[in-house]
């Protein structure tokens, strides 16, 4: 942590091995063209002899993992509202012409006032809408089927199927699509088989099926999604 001394911002600081600069490259490209109330700010990126230091937006609540795990679950109010912020980060960088694929609760920080903050954007790609990808990257928990299936994959689908992977997490504490296996996790979520959660609301568990579709073009779209009921 620090502070910006031309605007007295307080700041986060991450310190990265100039070794891994090229690695780099992308996720600064793109990070620093994205300019949203729910996207992690990157403010200034320096590089010295041994390090690159990248300057963010300080996001003192943490990851949206550790606050899950402190209060097991959410209410499904609270889910909406977070839920919802979050929807709005993604349909903004979609807007942007690039795609997240690593959407999970890791890579969701809160600021101090419980507000979304997107952010860890390595894996982020341009895309021209309705040009496919064919690289795999991400979490497994959270990948969707066709990724899994080495298939080429339409980017903003991909990100969809994830949001749907957080709203269950959110709304039960577990991920949908859970084992110890790794082999047996994948045939669940290419399978698209998850336990239905019937004590959640019937709104809640609508929007999870549809946004858990095994065929990508049957997801709802981040329009869509706002227009469900459960919003």
């Amino acid at each position: 942590m620090g502070t910006h001394r031309l605007t007295s911002t307080r700041v986060a600081l991450k310190q990265i091995p100039k070794a891994m600069s090229a690695q780099l490259t992308r996720e600064i490209h793109h990070h620093r063209r994205l300019h949203h109330p729910h996207v992690a700010q990157l403010y200034e990126v320096i590089a010295t002899e041994n390090h690159i230091w990248l300057v963010t937006e300080l996001c003192s609540g943490g990851e949206l993992y550790d606050y899950l795990i402190e209060k097991g679950r959410l209410s499904e109010e609270e889910t909406r509202i977070i839920f919802g912020q979050l929807c709005l980060a993604v349909a903004y960088i979609h807007d942007k012409g690039v795609v997240h694929r690593d959407l999970k609760l890791e890579n969701v920080l809160l600021d101090e006032r419980c507000r979304v903050k997107l952010s860890d954007f390595g894996f982020t790609r341009e895309y021209e809408r309705g040009s496919f990808l064919e690289t795999w990257c991400g979490t497994t928990g959270y990948a969707a089927p066709e990724m899994l299936l080495c298939n080429k994959y339409l980017g903003q689908e991909v990100d969809i199927w994830s949001l749907g992977v957080i709203l269950y997490t959110l709304l039960t504490g577990a991920l949908p699509f859970d084992d110890d296996d790794e082999m047996v996790q994948k045939e669940k979520i290419i399978k698209a088989e998850y336990e239905d959660p019937e004590w959640l609301s019937p709104e809640a568990r609508d929007l999870l099926r549809k946004l858990l579709q095994r065929e990508p073009v049957k997801r709802l779209s981040i329009p869509q999604v706002f227009k469900h009921p459960f919003f």
